[in-house]
């Protein structure tokens, strides 16, 4: 039963992998660029904006979402 729920567990993640990796291939094909790296630059710039017109709160929370997007990345190519 456990290993049921763990086996169906990975196939969801190698699914969630595929379609990250599917898309990012997609964005780099058309832009050149990853998508993560758009997302990481776009969550940079989103948090410097909301620090600068005064939601510190907001820009720490937004500014956390880089690393995010780089793990994700590295998920999506970790089984080419």
């Amino acid at each position: 039963m456990i290993a049921e729920n763990i086996t169906e567990e990975v196939v969801e993640m190698d699914k969630a992998e595929t379609m990250l990796h599917t898309v990012d291939e997609k964005v780099k094909s058309t832009s050149g660029v990853s998508l993560f790296h758009i997302l990481t630059g776009l969550a940079i710039v989103g948090s410097v904006v909301l620090f600068l017109r005064g939601n510190k709160l907001g820009a720490i929370f937004v500014g956390l979402w880089p690393p995010t997007f780089q793990a994700l990345k590295s998920a999506s190519q970790s089984k080419k």
